[in-house]
This record gives structure tokens, C-alpha cells and sequence, in this order.
């Protein structure tokens, strides 16, 4: 699958409930980078949307609770 540490680093921020402009601000990235890595995870998760992208880094080991 090959997901990244700036890829989880995001999905970190997502489930401590960030906005993607709060998101980007941390990642000191622009709100388009963003967006365009959530959509790339949620395709290579098979994902569908972020509730579902955070849903899986915990059941993967990604995140830790």
C-alpha cells in the first residue's frame, strides 16, 4: 500500500479533528495539497471518505488510540 509518514502524520491531524486549513497550516502546506492527499489515500485505501480513511489507520495499525 505504501503509505507515507507525511501521509499519516495528515490522517493524525484528521482524526484530532483539523480542518484541512488548520492541516495545512501544521504541514506548512497549501489547502490544495491537502485535499489532493486526502483524495490520493482514500483511493489507495479504497476508502471513501475521512471518517473512513481514519477508520482504517486504526484497524491497520496506523494510528494508535
Amino acid at each position: 500500500m505504501g503509505i507515507d509518514n507525511q501521509e499519516i502524520k495528515m490522517i493524525k491531524l484528521i482524526a484530532d479533528g483539523l480542518t484541512y486549513t488548520e492541516i495545512s497550516d501544521k504541514m506548512n502546506v497549501k489547502p490544495s495539497k491537502i485535499e489532493n492527499l486526502r483524495k490520493t489515500l482514500i483511493s489507495k485505501t479504497k476508502t471513501k471518505n475521512a471518517a473512513s480513511l481514519v477508520s482504517f489507520a486504526y484497524r491497520y495499525g496506523l494510528l494508535k488510540v
